[in-house]
C-alpha cells in the first residue's frame, strides 16, 4: 500500500526482515479451519484509510481492540489492510470464525492454527492436542492459556467474528485473556454486535478501546479517493449526494461504484437505490433473511417514515414493545441507529430503507396504503403538519389529504417552512388540470402563490370553493376557513383591499374557541388573519389602528412560528410608525426585521419590502435624499420578488416625494400624473396629494392647494396642515391658526403633524407679532423633532423660520445641537454623490466614524480583521476626495449619507445597509 492514499492492490506480506515460518498444523484439526486462519485477501481494489487505521494502531499498541459494526461496514476490510500494511505492534495471528456458534475443540483448535501460521513458540512448539477422551478440552484449553502468557515476543490476535461465540466455556476463558491479559498478547475483536464479554468491566478500567461504526464510516476525502481508484470522476455536488446516500457504509460505495456510468456519473447515481440489485440482494441475505418473520414485517411498516420512534413505530406496526425492538435492533444492526441523543429516535440507513419499502410494496401494497393513512394520523396528532401531509398524500386517500391540510398543514406557507410544503403538495396540484377536487385545485393555488402568481391563484381558489357543498360538516368548516384565510392573502397581494379585509374577517368569524378542537391550526389562521387586516388598515390609512392590529398578529404568529408572517407584520409596524413622525422607533423596528432575517435570506426578500420603505421614508423626513434613494431601490426590489402591486404602488409614490424633496420638478410632475391617473387606497392618496402640494407650494401656487383641499367635506390632520401652509404663504396668518386649530385636540394626530402644527403656529404668531407664543411653538416644534431628528419640517418653513429658530436659542437655549444643524447651508441639498458610489461595507463603515470607535472596535463589532477595515477607509477616502476621517464625517453629512451631528447612529451589526 501506499502512505499517501493511492489504490492499494492488496496481496498482503510480512513486515520486512520477519521470518516465514511453516510449522505443522496441530494434530486433529478440521481442514475447513485451515481456511480461516489466513488474512482475508478483501476486495481487489482498496484505498488506504490513514484515520481509521492510525486509529487502530494506537489502540492495539495500548491493549485489547474491539470493533463492532453492522454488514458492510468494512470491518475485516480495515483490519486486514492494517495487518497487511505492518503497523501492528507484533506478529499478527487471525482467525475467522464460523457463523455457526463454536464449541471449545473447534475455537481453540482455529487459535492454536492461527498462531502456528506466524511461527510463534508456544511452550516447546510441540504440537497440541485437541482431541480428549472424555470430550472435556478444559485441561487441554488451560494449557494453551498458560502458553499465551508465556509468549516470547509480541503477538496480536485477531478474532474475527467474535459476536457469533456463545459456548460458556469459551466465553469464560476469553473473559480471563481480557480482564488479565497476557503481557506480550494483544488481542483485536471484530463482530457486528458487542460479544457477550463481561466488556463493561474493560471500559470501566479503561482497558478497552473501541472502533464502532462513525468511524468505520468514510468521510468525503475518503470518498473521493475512493471514486477516483474505481476510475470515476464526480463533481462536489454528485460526491455530496453519494455521501447522503450512502451515509459513508463502505459496501453502499462500491454498490455505487458499481452501478455507476463512467461517462455519465448522475445518470449512474440516479439509478442507485437500496431496491435495485445488488444493493437489493446484499441486504435481503446479510440483515433481513437472518431476522425472523415478526421482527422483519416490523420492519417493513416502520420503513413508511424517515425517522421512527417507539410510539411511532406502535401506530405503525401495532406492536406495544417497539421501542425496545428499535433498541435491539440498533445494537444489532448497524444500519439501524439512533437520531437522537435521548435515543427514543432512530434512522434506518437510507438503502436499507429503500430495500424495505420497495418490499412493502411489492408484497403488501394495501398495507403501504393503510400504513401511510396511519402515520398521517400520528404526525397529525403530535401536530407536525408536513410529515402528516406527506403521509397522506402517499395514502392516497383524498379524505385524510384534506383532514390534514385545512386543519393543521395550509397556514405553513407563511412559514419557513413554505418551500417544504410546496414540495409536499406539487404531486396533487399537478393533478388539478385533469382531476380537479377541493384538494388538488387548492394545493395548485398555493403553488401558485409561491410563485408570486396571485391572478391565477385567485382563479384556483374560486374554483376550489365551488366544490364546498359536496364535503361533510367539519371538513366543509375547515376547508373554508383554509379557503378564505389564502383568499386574504391573495387579495391583499393583489391590491383589491376590501376582498382582502373581508376574507380575513370571515376567517375570524369562523375560528371561535369553540372551534379549537376541530381545527388545530386555529391559533395560526387567526394570525394569519390579522395580519391581513393589519396589513389593509394601514394602506387605508388607520395607521395607529393598523399598528396595534399588526402587533398582536406578529407576536400570535411569532408563537406559531409563522415567521413570514412576522417579518412583514413587522415592517409594515415599521411604515406605520415612520408615517406617524415616529421616526426612531420606526427605523429601530425596520433594522432590526432585516436583521432577524438576515440568519436565513432565503424567500424572505418579498417580505422585507416594507422595512427598506420604512427606512427611505424615515430618511426622506430626515433630508437624506441620497440614502433615502437607496433604500427605496431595495424596497422596490424586493415588490417585485413578491408581485406585491400595494407595495410597488407605494415605492412609486415615495420616489414621487423624494423628486420633489430634491427639487427635480420636471421629473415629478410626470410621476405624479401618472400616479394619480391609478386608483390608490387612503394612506397612499395622502402621500400622494402631500407631495403634490408640496410641490405646488414650492412653486408658489398656495390658491390651488386651498381650492384642493376646501373641497373636502371632513378635511383629515393632514389636509389641515397644508392648510395652514398655504394660508402662511398668502400672508394669512389668522386664517392659518384657524385651519390647525382643531389638530390640538386630536388624540391621534402623530409626532410628524404635532412638529408642523407647532411650526405653523410659531410662524403665524411672529407674524401677528406674538413674540412669546412663537418662541414657545418653536420650542415645542424643536423638542418634539430633536429625537428623530425630523428636520423635513422646518425645511418646508424655509428661511423665513430660521430667525425665529435663532431667538428661541438666545432666549431659552434647548435642544441646540438639533438647532444648529437645520439652516446649515447644506441641509436638503443635492451634492452630486461621488463618482464611485460607496459600497454596502463602505458606507457602513463611514456611519462608525462620527462614534469615534476605533479600528479595532469597528472591526470587532462588524466581525473583519482591522486591516480590512483600514482598507474599506483607505477606499471610502479615495472615493469623497477627503483624506483623514474629519474630512470624511463632514462630506458624509453634506451628500446626506450621514445624520447631523448627535444624532448618527451606529449600525449594528449585521443590518442591512443600502448598497
Amino acid at each position: 500500500m501506499t502512505r499517501g492514499g493511492e489504490v492499494r492492490h492488496v496481496a498482503y506480506h510480512r513486515p520486512a526482515g520477519a521470518v516465514l515460518r511453516h510449522p505443522e498444523l496441530p494434530v486433529g484439526l478440521p481442514p475447513t479451519v485451515a481456511a480461516r486462519v489466513c488474512v482475508p485477501r478483501g476486495p481487489s481494489v482498496r484505498i488506504a484509510r490513514p484515520r481509521p487505521e492510525r486509529r487502530l494502531t494506537e489502540l492495539a499498541v495500548a491493549g485489547t481492540v474491539l470493533v463492532t459494526a453492522g454488514p458492510g461496514e468494512g470491518k475485516t476490510v480495515l483490519v486486514a489492510g492494517w495487518a497487511g500494511s505492518g503497523q501492528a505492534p507484533g506478529r499478527l495471528a487471525w482467525y475467522t470464525l464460523p457463523e455457526a456458534d463454536a464449541d471449545p475443540v473447534t475455537f481453540w483448535s482455529g487459535v492454536l492454527a492461527a498462531v502456528g501460521r506466524t511461527g510463534v513458540r508456544l511452550g516447546d512448539g510441540r504440537p497440541r492436542l485437541l482431541a480428549p477422551p472424555d470430550g472435556r478440552p478444559d485441561r487441554q484449553v488451560d494449557e494453551i492459556l498458560a502458553l499465551l502468557y508465556d509468549l516470547s515476543e509480541p503477538l496480536v490476535l485477531v478474532l474475527d467474528g467474535v459476536h457469533t461465540v456463545r459456548d460458556r466455556s469459551v466465553l469464560e476463558r476469553l473473559d480471563l485473556l481480557l480482564m488479565q491479559p497476557p503481557p506480550a498478547l494483544r488481542l483485536v475483536l471484530l463482530g457486528r454486535t458487542d460479544p457477550r464479554l463481561r466488556l463493561h468491566r474493560l471500559r470501566l478500567d479503561g482497558l478497552l478501546g473501541e472502533i464502532r461504526t462513525p468511524e468505520l464510516r468514510f468521510d468525503r476525502t475518503e470518498t473521493v479517493r475512493f471514486l477516483r481508484a474505481h476510475g470515476l470522476s464526480f463533481d462536489d455536488a454528485q460526491t455530496a449526494r453519494l455521501l447522503v446516500r450512502t451515509g459513508g457504509w463502505a459496501a453502499g460505495l462500491r454498490f455505487a461504484a458499481m452501478s455507476a456510468d463512467r461517462a455519465d456519473p448522475a445518470r449512474g447515481l440516479a439509478r442507485f437505490s437500496g431496491a435495485t440489485a445488488p444493493v437489493a440482494d446484499y441486504l435481503a441475505d446479510e440483515v433481513v433473511a437472518p431476522l425472523p418473520p415478526a421482527i422483519r414485517s416490523f420492519l417493513l411498516r416502520t420503513s413508511v417514515v424517515d425517522r421512527v420512534s417507539g410510539s411511532l413505530a406502535t401506530a405503525l406496526s401495532g406492536r406495544l414493545d417497539s421501542q425496545r425492538l428499535l433498541e435491539g435492533l440498533s445494537a444489532d444492526i448497524g444500519l439501524i441507529q439512533t437520531a437522537d441523543e435521548r435515543g427514543e429516535w432512530f434512522a434506518y440507513h437510507a438503502l436499507l430503507r429503500e430495500y424495505l419499502y420497495h418490499r412493502l410494496l411489492l408484497e403488501e401494497p394495501d398495507a403501504a396504503s393503510a400504513t401511510h393513512r396511519r402515520a398521517a394520523r400520528w404526525y397529525g396528532e403530535h401536530l407536525a403538519p408536513l410529515p402528516a401531509l406527506r403521509h397522506a398524500v402517499s395514502s392516497g386517500d383524498d379524505e385524510e389529504i384534506g383532514r390534514i391540510l385545512f386543519t393543521l398543514a395550509l397556514p405553513r406557507l407563511m412559514s419557513d417552512e413554505g418551500a417544504r410544503l410546496v414540495d409536499e403538495v406539487r404531486p396533487l396540484a399537478a393533478n388539478a388540470r385533469t382531476a380537479p377536487s377541493l384538494a388538488t385545485l387548492t394545493c395548485a393555488a398555493v403553488t401558485d402563490m409561491h410563485r408570486r402568481d396571485f391572478t391565477r391563484a385567485g382563479t384556483r381558489l374560486r374554483q376550489a370553493r365551488s366544490l364546498l357543498p359536496d364535503k361533510s360538516g367539519a371538513l366543509r368548516h375547515a376547508a373554508d376557513v383554509g379557503l378564505s384565510a389564502l383568499e386574504a392573502i391573495t387579495a391583499g397581494s393583489l391590491g383589491e383591499l376590501a376582498a382582502a379585509r373581508s376574507a380575513a374577517i370571515r376567517v375570524l368569524a369562523m375560528t371561535g374557541s369553540d372551534s379549537a378542537s376541530e381545527l388545530p391550526a386555529l391559533a395560526e389562521y387567526r394570525a394569519l388573519a390579522r395580519w391581513r387586516i393589519g396589513r389593509t388598515q394601514l394602506w387605508q390609512g388607520a395607521v395607529s389602528a393598523a399598528y396595534r392590529t399588526l402587533r398582536e398578529a406578529a407576536v400570535v404568529a411569532g408563537a406559531c412560528r409563522l415567521d413570514l408572517a412576522v417579518l412583514s407584520a413587522d415592517a409594515h409596524r415599521a411604515v406605520a410608525e415612520v408615517a406617524r413622525g415616529e421616526l426612531r422607533t420606526g427605523t429601530r423596528l425596520a433594522r432590526s426585521t432585516l436583521a432577524s432575517a438576515e440568519r436565513d435570506t432565503s424567500g424572505r426578500e418579498p417580505y422585507l419590502a416594507a422595512a427598506f420603505l420604512a427606512l427611505a421614508l424615515a430618511e426622506l423626513q430626515q433630508d437624506h435624499p441620497l440614502v433615502a434613494a437607496r433604500y427605496l431601490a431595495r424596497a422596490g426590489a424586493a415588490a417585485d420578488a413578491g408581485a406585491d402591486q400595494l407595495m410597488g404602488r407605494a415605492v412609486r409614490v415615495a420616489e414621487a416625494r423624494l423628486r420633489v424633496q430634491s427639487g427635480d420638478q420636471s421629473v415629478a410632475r410626470r410621476v405624479l400624473v401618472e400616479l394619480r391617473d391609478g386608483a390608490l387606497p387612503g394612506l397612499l392618496a395622502g402621500w400622494l396629494q402631500g407631495a403634490e402640494i408640496e410641490a405646488e407650494l414650492a412653486a408658489g401656487a398656495p390658491e390651488q392647494v386651498i381650492e384642493r383641499l376646501d373641497a373636502h367635506r371632513d378635511p383629515g390632520d393632514w389636509d389641515r396642515i397644508w392648510l395652514g401652509w398655504a394660508e402662511l404663504a398668502l400672508h394669512r396668518p389668522d386664517s392659518a391658526r384657524r385651519r390647525i386649530a382643531p389638530l390640538r385636540r386630536s388624540a391621534d394626530r402623530g409626532r410628524a403633524v404635532a412638529v408642523e402644527e407647532s411650526l405653523i403656529t410659531a410662524l403665524a404668531a411672529e407674524a401677528l407679532r406674538q413674540d412669546g407664543a412663537a418662541v414657545e411653538a418653536v420650542d415645542r416644534a424643536l423638542g418634539l423633532a430633536c429625537e428623530d431628528r425630523l428636520s423635513h419640517p422646518f425645511r418646508i418653513a424655509g428661511d423665513r423660520l430660521a430667525p425665529l429658530v435663532r431667538r428661541q436659542q438666545r432666549v431659552l437655549g434647548t435642544y441646540a445641537a438639533f438647532a444648529d444643524t437645520l439652516f446649515d447651508e447644506r441641509i436638503g441639498t443635492t451634492s452630486e454623490p461621488p463618482a464611485e458610489p460607496l459600497t454596502e461595507r463602505e458606507l457602513t463603515v463611514l456611519r462608525y466614524l462620527p462614534s469615534m470607535s476605533s479600528n479595532d472596535e469597528i472591526a470587532a463589532d462588524l466581525h473583519l480583521s482591522v486591516n480590512t477595515v483600514k482598507t474599506h477607509l483607505k477606499s471610502l477616502f479615495r472615493k469623497l476626495a477627503v483624506n483623514n476621517r474629519r474630512e470624511a464625517i463632514r462630506q458624509g453629512r453634506v451628500r446626506g449619507l450621514l445624520d447631523p451631528p448627535a444624532a448618527t447612529p451606529v449600525p449594528r451589526p449585521g443590518v442591512n445597509d443600502p448598497d
